[in-house]
């Protein structure tokens, strides 16, 4: 692992093959995120150069409309500066998979590989450009954002494990899922029986499923109790759309639901959006952050937990919109009043960075 660069470090991760490495990145990991991390959000200095960034990305990107198969209209962004530095991260800012998720920052190992920067043996490794886009405000802050999803799942986990209970955890888009794996990896080392565990990491994309469950294959904990969706034990990863799949877990209830990176991409609640700070025409009427909180109180167990977090805007995030990216912002006071619609109470304040706080709710009964 000690020769690895942060994307090579993905690579190793999720593919095939590649066993020791990817048993010594999540050990690295786990070891970083349950000591002490030391990791914090970017200084003033950091701050200063986003501002600079965000006005020089600004003069300098470019714009073209092309026509899909379907009749829609996508958007192409283009920048030198980008182009040149042949980043994988460079790439996937200036890209999308399709003009249906254009609006949204997507997981895909570019944006994973800000996670390998947990690992002191791979920052190491770390050139120019690997700096610049993963040591950035937001860069940190997603880092950070990840450590204390972690702490609050492995948490409000073995508080209930150690009254007696077993315990239900499910992760709501959760890309490949690594922040559910490290935190039911700690759970086993820790002497947690398997059999009181059930562990469930859920995404829209099938892709992001595929290499968690190449992951978990790979593990010495996850790989004989790595089981089917479904089967009541162990950990697994489905495709699974939080607003379409409902009927397989109509019964279902976690005692710990995460929806970290999600709320900031539907309205309502928010103290402004992208749209209205740009000026631009605010998208079509579609599934509102109510919906999806009201999702999270359904999937929640009566006492359970959920976890999310805020999406603040400043320069980081404006970096973002120039190619393309929609957000809508909430801070702190709007989360808790969103949540509370959904008869969410605010229990633990995790930790907060520039653009994300990250906090765990604890659900009532929902008033009718």
């Amino acid at each position: 692992m000690k020769h690895l660069k942060p994307m090579e470090a993905v690579a190793a991760l999720y593919a095939s093959g590649n066993e020791a490495d990817s048993e010594a990145i999540v050990a690295s990991l786990s070891c970083t995120i349950f000591g002490t991390h030391g990791l914090e959000p970017a200084r003033p200095a950091k701050k200063i150069l986003a501002s600079v960034s965000h006005r020089v990305l600004s003069w300098t990107t470019r714009t073209t409309k092309s026509q899909t198969a379907d009749g829609s209209v996508a958007t192409k962004y283009s920048n030198r500066i980008l182009e040149r530095s042949g980043h994988g991260y460079a790439h996937a800012l200036m890209g999308s998979s399709s003009h249906t998720t254009e609006s949204l920052v997507e997981g895909g190992d570019p944006m994973n590989s800000q996670y390998m920067m947990i690992c002191p043996e791979i920052r190491k490794n770390c050139e120019v450009w690997d700096r610049l886009f993963l040591d950035s405000v937001q860069a940190k802050d997603v880092r950070l954002r990840m450590v204390w999803e972690t702490l609050a799942t492995y948490d409000e986990a073995k508080r209930r494990l150690d009254e007696g209970n077993p315990v239900r955890m499910k992760a709501v888009a959760a890309g490949t899922g690594l922040s559910m794996i490290l935190a039911y990896d700690k759970l086993v080392r820790d002497g947690i029986d398997p059999a009181r565990i059930v562990a469930e990491i859920t995404d829209r994309d099938q892709a992001n499923i595929d290499k968690a469950n190449r992951l978990m294959d790979k593990l010495p904990t996850t790989r004989e109790r790595h089981s089917s969706p479904g089967s009541g034990r162990g950990i697994s990863a489905k495709a699974e759309d939080i607003f379409m799949d409902r009927a397989e877990d109509a019964m279902a209830t976690y005692d710990v639901v995460t929806a970290i990176g999600i709320l900031e991409y539907f309205h309502g609640h928010t103290y402004t959006t992208t749209e209205e700070c740009m000026g631009m025409q605010p998208p079509p009427d579609a599934a509102s952050a109510l919906d999806l909180v009201h999702r999270l109180h359904h999937l929640t167990a009566e006492g359970g937990s959920a976890i999310v977090n805020t999406y603040r805007r400043n320069a980081a995030t404006r970096l973002l919109e120039v190619f393309g990216r929609r957000f809508d912002y909430r801070n702190r006071d709007n989360l808790k009043a969103l949540m509370e619609t959904a008869g969410f109470k605010l229990e633990k304040h995790m930790g907060a960075g520039h653009v994300y706080d990250v906090e765990v709710y604890s659900k009532s009964p929902l008033a009718v």
